[in-house]
């Protein structure tokens, strides 16, 4: 039987590539997001000038935002800074956990009680707790390079989960007797990492590594609701108004600035970045699942 969700998860990933690298050259794409703070057309066989935002139609094929800027422009520029964010920060996240797990495969040691201790903590609350209440921290809100330890908060919020999965693959794989053999023979644990952990947990690194950016496409959405921004600037907004505003430009911003449309009843800003969010985390649970069933991981 044909492995269904893989073949729809990569054809949706090839799609969002495809985006990322082509979709601001396409020609109905404005990749500079002009601001068209007018537009005369032709009503009742009259002129009429029309202020923003402007319907769906063959110029705005999903409409304008408020200040005239085209929606699907929006989402096409926005694409590669938010899929190479959501990917940079689960690279992280393993880059984090996959060793801690493996030097703790023993289930001894202070490794072992440091990644439990890490797990059980980040445990207590959900993600998107966690990580709001880290990131509003004095030092974290003002500091310089916020971006960078955004994208390790958001890491290591998760990362001793990831930890303890490596674990117990690598617990259950050390009574193996091939490497109760190698063992035995003195190899170096430089050599079992790298000719046996290494290539038997592969496949089940990779599904969980797609199943993660999905986590963390939701995660980022999440705090985009909750007005939470990775990296931002204190500027003066109006005359003696200071307020953070958002430096980075993704779909998890696009939703942040029109939250307020929420309350409002006027959901046409919201359910296009949102929608985009969602095609993404179903793509990678997908491809996740695919994965899954490609390489026969039992989960």
């Amino acid at each position: 039987m044909k492995n269904v969700p893989l073949w729809i998860g990569g054809t949706l990933l090839a799609f969002f590539v495809f985006v990322m690298l082509a979709g601001p050259y396409m020609p109905f794409i404005d990749k500079d997001l002009k601001q068209e703070t007018s537009r005369w057309v032709m009503k009742d066989g009259k002129q009429k000038l029309t202020l923003p935002p402007y319907k769906p139609s063959s110029k705005n094929w999903l409409g304008s935002d408020k200040k005239g800027v085209d929606n699907l422009s929006k989402l096409v520029v926005t694409a590669k800074d938010t899929i190479l964010l959501v990917l940079g920060i689960t690279a992280v996240r393993y880059a984090i956990g996959l060793p801690l797990g493996l030097i703790a495969r023993k289930k001894k040691g202070f490794t072992h009680r440091f990644i439990t201790f890490w797990n059980q903590l980040c445990s207590y609350l959900p993600p998107v707790f966690a990580s709001a209440l880290l990131l509003a921290l004095p030092f974290f809100l003002f500091s310089q390079q916020r971006m960078g330890w955004a994208i390790l908060i958001l890491a290591s919020v998760e990362a001793g989960r990831v930890a303890i999965t490596i674990q117990q693959q690598a617990h259950k794989m050390a009574s193996e007797p091939y490497m109760e053999a190698g063992t035995a023979l003195g190899l170096r644990t430089r050599t079992l990492t790298k000719n046996y952990y290494i290539p038997v947990m592969f496949p089940e690194v990779i599904v969980n590594f797609c199943l993660d950016m999905g986590k963390v496409m939701l995660l980022l959405g999440q705090l985009a609701i909750v007005n939470i921004f990775l990296g931002h600037e204190w500027k003066e907004v109006n005359y003696y108004v200071m307020e953070f505003v958002e430096t980075g430009y993704n779909w998890a911003t696009i939703l942040s600035k029109h939250r307020a449309d929420i309350w409002l009843g006027k959901f046409q800003f919201v359910v296009y970045p949102a929608f985009a969010m969602m095609l993404l985390i179903i793509t990678f649970n997908l491809l996740g699942e695919g994965l899954r069933r490609r390489y026969q991981v039992k989960g």
